[in-house]
């Protein structure tokens, strides 16, 4: 299964290099970096943080989640006070995948 051409080929997750091609700019690494933990913190916490990170960056669905929330908080800097919605509907709807699949990892 994959859910984007620009996937991570291992299970080391997403990169600020991965993020850099993905939202097609150059530069702003300790940005990218934060808001990639961020967003695995967020999508870990969301499911269930007492599985090991290594089993969510081997689902390809996880690694488009994180990069599907870094791209809409990197955009939205400055104006998320302003939102209306606080994650994006594919997010959410990608969360709702992944608890699945981590459920059947885990039995």
């Amino acid at each position: 299964e994959t859910n984007s051409p620009r996937a991570p080929s291992t299970s080391t997750g997403v990169t600020v290099g991965d993020m850099q091609e993905y939202l097609a700019i150059d530069g702003d690494d300790d940005v990218l970096k934060s808001l990639i933990e961020y967003a695995e913190e967020d999508a870990i916490g969301s499911i269930d943080s007492k599985v090991d990170i290594s089993v969510y960056r081997a689902l390809p669905i996880f690694n488009q989640a994180v990069r599907t929330l870094v791209d809409f908080n990197y955009y939205n800097r400055g104006a998320l006070a302003g939102q209306q919605i606080a994650y994006p509907k594919s997010y959410q709807y990608m969360l709702n995948k992944i608890r699945w699949k981590v459920g059947q990892i885990n039995g």
